[in-house]
């Protein structure tokens, strides 16, 4: 194939994925998915291989994206899809690590063949159980579990489905809506490839796929092999539920690949801050990701050459029925292990630890006298970590590309009043360039009741490290009417004319200040 060809044909392929992407963001009804863009929309080729992404999709899930698929094949497998079937999971052990996200899968067939599959995840607002929350003793208490099921069959939706999931959530119109949104993107994704082959006159994408596969595949070992082979250790501390957690990387370099080994990590915990593998590998990879070839899009061919161990039943893997709703508060911080132990060797290349993850607010009031009801989910960014030749930026999202919910949008659609919201000068780690600075807000209850508010936050006790002599960030806090929280991680309640303020860890400096 022509490299002429190729750029087009490669192209073509992000801008369905795009495409799909603008459809479900577009016509999604939770602020979740319009407003953070909490979703991915992905091509696979038959043999679960990612093929292309939506510019959009994050992290997280363009990772796990070909392990949910080869998951899903295993329950159901190719011989038994038919044409405008939709598959559908939200087991965290199959999809993205956590009940709230959705991964839905169509089969896309030309010509009566299989050739390709699209995959559309999002967040969803509300899948049931306790609300979203970090203090859940097992996985069942998180919400409702699907196993592989088909949402739709031949085209035709399964009303059980939708009627089990409507029947286990505060919000099922905007659920539903945010389901509908994705199955819209499949469709978008399914009808945009078969309009490509029939206006190229080929049969499937496995040629395509094939050369862009090669080229991600050279370009990623070009910088590969910059790197002395060799083994490298790093690790990184978090504050855990009420004991630290440390995640252990064993990194081996070799011309050839990469195995990240997590043995020697924290064993999983009691409460809902336990990741499962696909998570795990979908953010340590990721910062490979950075590192070599960020300017080529994610596909196969620069995944296959990482291999992830994580033993089961460490934090980085744990075993069913482990609580696994706020897994995040693990998973962004893996990069900060592999960052680590390539300090060594990329100092140049490396940032500094960030004041991730993101803080994720969930927000449910029952008015009895009313008899209305409301749930919101808001998020927050500390600050990046700085690097060699750049301060790190502050209230960013990294290593999960997911904004901040505008003040103007949480302000309408959840009964409260923000007191104030800004950047937190000094929060940021000292050094040759300063980490990025975390952001103070405050916000005040509007609603007549009760209102509960679920806390997922992290570094409120182990700040962000420094980098190359670089200074540690400032760690975040809780306080509930200008008094410390007792449990940031946990779950506060809040009457009318309450206020919470959330400050956000600032990101590690880099380097010696002058």
């Amino acid at each position: 194939m022509s490299p002429i060809d190729l750029e087009i044909y490669w192209n073509r392929l992000i801008a369905i994925t795009d495409e799909a992407g603008a459809t479900l963001k577009r016509t999604s009804f939770s602020t979740v998915v319009r407003e953070s863009n909490d979703f991915a929309c992905v091509l696979l080729d038959t043999e679960a291989r990612l093929v292309a992404q939506s510019s959009l999709s994050i992290p997280g899930f363009i990772g796990t994206a070909p392990l949910s698929l080869k998951g899903i094949l295993k329950v159901m497998p190719q011989e038994q899809l038919k044409p405008g079937d939709i598959l559908f999971t939200n087991d965290p052990w199959i999809g993205t690590g956590h009940l709230p996200d959705a991964t839905m899968v169509a089969p896309i067939f030309f010509k009566g063949r299989l050739v390709a599959y699209a995959m559309a995840v999002a967040h969803l607002s509300d899948i049931g159980g306790r609300q979203w929350s970090a203090d859940a003793g097992e996985v069942y208490e998180e919400g409702i579990r699907f196993p592989v099921v088909k949402l739709a069959e031949e085209g035709t939706f399964n009303p059980w489905v939708m009627q089990m999931l409507e029947a286990n959530v505060r919000l099922p119109q905007q659920v539903r809506g945010d389901i509908e949104a994705q199955v819209g993107a499949l469709r978008v994704a399914e009808r945009r490839l078969i309009e490509l082959l029939e206006e190229y006159g080929i049969p499937d994408i496995r040629e395509i796929a094939g050369a862009i596969f090669k080229a991600s595949e050279d370009a990623a070992l070009r910088e590969l092999r910059k790197i002395p082979p060799g083994v490298y250790r790093g690790s990184v501390e978090s504050d855990g539920w009420d004991e630290t957690v440390r995640i252990e990387a064993t990194l081996t370099v070799t011309p050839d690949g990469v195995t990240v080994d997590y043995s020697g990590s924290t064993g999983q915990v009691r409460f809902g801050i336990n990741e499962t593998f696909n998570h795990t590998y979908a953010y340590t990879i990721y910062p490979f990701k950075c590192l070599l070839s960020p300017g080529i899009p994610n596909n196969d061919g620069f995944t296959r050459l990482f291999k992830v161990i994580a033993p089961e039943g460490t934090i980085v893997n744990a075993k069913p029925p482990a609580a696994v709703g706020a897994r995040h508060l693990i998973g962004h911080q893996l990069q900060a292990a592999v960052f680590d132990a390539l300090s060594s060797v990329m100092p140049g290349k490396v940032q500094a630890d960030s004041g991730t993850p993101l803080w994720s607010v969930l927000m449910r009031g029952v008015d009895t006298v009313r008899g209305t009801s409301f749930s919101s989910i808001l998020f927050f960014n500390g600050g990046m970590g700085a690097m060699r030749d750049r301060d790190g930026a502050p209230a960013a999202g990294f290593p999960a590309n997911i904004s901040n919910t505008p003040v103007e949008v949480a302000e309408m659609l959840s009964p409260v009043l923000f007191r104030s919201k800004s950047l937190i000068d000094g929060s940021g780690g000292e050094g040759a360039h300063r980490g990025g600075m975390g952001q103070k807000v405050s916000f005040q209850s509007r609603w007549p009741g009760r209102l509960r508010v679920s806390l997922l936050t992290e570094r409120t006790r182990i700040p962000a490290k420094g980098i190359e002599g670089g200074s540690a960030g400032r760690t975040g806090h809780v306080l509930l009417n200008g008094q410390p929280v007792q449990n940031p991680k946990g779950v506060v309640d809040m009457v009318e004319g309450d206020t919470l303020e959330l400050a956000l860890p600032g990101g590690g400096g880099y380097g010696i200040k002058p």
